[in-house]
C-alpha cells in the first residue's frame, strides 16, 4: 500500500496522466485558441483525466481500495484527444475524446465501482472522459470547432492526492498501476 498523506482536507482520485509532449501541445493550443482572460488556466502539471474520485477517504478505505485495484489487470489502450467543450454549470472548458475507446470506459467503470464498494460514493452523472483546461470560464465563451488531434497511449493509471496548501493545489502521485497487453 502506498503511504498516502493524511486524508483530512485531502482528495484522492484515479487518473490518467498525460505525456509531457501532449500536455505541452494542449497548453500551446489553449494559449492561441482561448483568450487569456476567459478563465483560470489549469497548470500543465495538473492536466489529467479523472477516472474516479474519493473525497476524504479514511486510511482503511484507501488500503481496501489499493488491494482491490492492485488485483486488476485492465488492458492498455489508446485514445485521441479530438473534442472540446464548455460546461456552463461548472464553468469548465475541457478537451476530450470522441469516441471514447471501450478500454477507457471499462477502466473508469471498474475504478468507480471499486471506490463505491469501499464506501466512497461516486457522481451520479455518467463518466465523460475529459481534461479540464480552464476553470471559472467566462459564461459568454464561444469555442471554435476543435482543430487538433493528439494521440495518447495509456500504459498505466495513477492514484493521486490533491490538497490545498497556502493557496495552491499540491498534487502527489501515491501509486501507479499498470495496464496490460498491447496498446490498441
Amino acid at each position: 500500500m502506498p503511504s498516502p498523506r493524511k486524508t483530512a482536507n485531502c482528495h484522492y482520485f484515479f487518473a490518467l496522466t498525460l505525456p509531457n509532449t501532449v500536455a505541452e501541445q494542449i497548453v500551446n493550443w489553449r494559449s492561441t485558441a482561448l483568450p487569456a482572460d476567459e478563465g483560470r488556466p489549469v497548470a500543465k502539471e495538473h492536466l489529467y483525466m479523472v477516472l474516479a474520485w474519493m473525497t476524504q477517504p479514511s486510511m482503511t478505505q484507501l488500503a481496501q481500495l489499493h488491494s482491490l485495484t492492485e488485483s486488476l489487470r485492465p488492458p492498455a489502450f489508446s485514445f485521441t484527444l479530438n473534442d472540446a467543450g464548455y460546461w456552463s454549470r461548472s464553468g469548465q472548458v475541457w478537451v476530450g475524446c470522441r469516441p471514447a475507446p471501450r478500454g477507457l470506459l471499462q477502466l473508469a467503470e471498474l475504478l468507480r465501482s471499486r471506490a463505491a464498494r469501499v464506501g466512497c460514493p461516486q457522481p451520479s452523472q455518467p463518466f465523460h472522459p475529459h481534461i479540464t483546461l480552464l476553470r471559472q470560464a467566462n459564461p459568454s465563451l464561444t469555442l471554435a470547432k476543435p482543430d487538433f488531434s493528439w494521440p495518447v497511449h495509456c500504459r498505466q493509471f495513477s492514484l493521486l492526492s490533491s490538497r490545498y496548501h497556502q493557496g495552491r493545489v499540491i498534487l502527489n502521485t501515491e501509486h501507479d498501476y499498470p495496464l496490460f497487453g498491447n496498446n490498441n
